[in-house]
């Protein structure tokens, strides 16, 4: 019987991960869970807080609040309650907080993703839906079988190392475009000194603008042009230079020169991570909670992958 399965271009796949440090990894970013030893550090860490602060004083750390928070991603705060006054009882925290400091707490979150300390990186971007919450009959009989709205996601991250860089989140049809947001994402990197080695991203991101932003910054790029590309510059000489190289080979010389299945790397891999990790559909109904939760889920699978890496490095 003929496979129908395509052959796969380049060289064969070899995977070159040691399998008993990757599972070990695997099994630590479980611990991160439960790690309390920032609790030796409580009053300190409060002490810090309340340092000229106007008002009531904070009585929880901002550690306690951060893994609450990496908590919620699964269940609903009063579980995260739960949990805490266990710990309590277990004489590992020594108080806990009600489940309305900790929504309150949580939402001021600001996450955000660690810049490369040594000052260079290379980027991948691209795009991913996920499902708004679904209310099932309820939504059915107060709205009949509309079509479900899809919050987009475009990150950016280092296909090298997986580390996320940025995040762009809005309602499917609304906010910034994937290569606005690729612009955004490399225009903070540059302003904050970091050198891009090289882009990586799909035909979408064929586009003028994004083209000269590299060139501005002599950043190498991995972006297949579309089957109509005009060789003409029309605005960007860069952009003409890839369209003529891409034009005189053959799409697996051009794919395995660029290394372009790396960027894989940098985005799928991390979207199908988080999907599994957390699932694909938001438990927050309106669109701005629904945000706050999809860039808190990116935010809390980068905190337990770093935390076992650190782990396991030994750093």
């Amino acid at each position: 019987m003929a496979s129908n399965q395509k052959e796969r271009w380049g060289k064969p796949y070899r995977d070159r991960r040691t399998w008993p440090t990757y599972n070990e990894e695997l099994v630590v970013r479980g611990e991160f869970l439960l790690d309390l030893a920032w609790v030796c550090s409580w009053d300190e860490e409060l002490m810090r807080m309340n340092e000229h602060k106007r008002g009531h004083p904070y009585e929880f750390p901002e550690s306690l609040i951060e893994l609450q928070a990496v908590w919620n991603q699964w269940i609903g705060l009063r579980q995260v309650e739960g949990i805490t006054r266990a710990l309590v009882e277990a004489a590992q925290l020594p108080q806990f907080n009600d489940y309305s400091t900790i929504n309150r707490r949580i939402r001021n979150i600001q996450p955000s993703f660690a810049l490369p300390k040594h000052g260079f990186c290379s980027v991948s971007t691209d795009g991913t839906g996920i499902k708004m919450h679904n209310a099932g009959e309820y939504r059915k009989v107060k709205y009949g079988n509309k079509k479900r709205r899809w919050i987009k996601v475009v990150l950016s991250a280092n296909p090298l190392t997986k580390d996320m860089l940025d995040l762009e989140i809005s309602l499917d049809g609304g906010g910034l475009s994937e290569p606005e947001a690729a612009q955004q994402h490399l225009q903070n990197l540059y302003n904050h000194g970091i050198t891009v080695d090289k882009f990586w991203g799909d035909g979408t991101f064929d586009v003028l603008q994004l083209f000269n932003l590299l060139e501005r910054h002599s950043t190498e790029s991995a972006i297949p042009p579309r089957s109509n590309a005009s060789n003409e510059s029309k605005g960007s000489m860069r952009r003409a230079r890839e369209v003529r190289e891409f034009k005189s080979k053959e799409w697996n010389t051009w794919a395995q020169e660029k290394q372009y299945g790396k960027r894989w790397l940098g985005t799928e891999v991390i979207f199908s991570a988080v999907k599994g990790v957390f699932g694909e559909n938001t438990r927050a109904k309106t669109p701005e909670t629904a945000f706050a939760e999809v860039h808190r889920r990116f935010w809390a699978y980068e905190r337990m992958r770093k935390y076992a890496q650190r782990k396991i490095s030994g750093c």
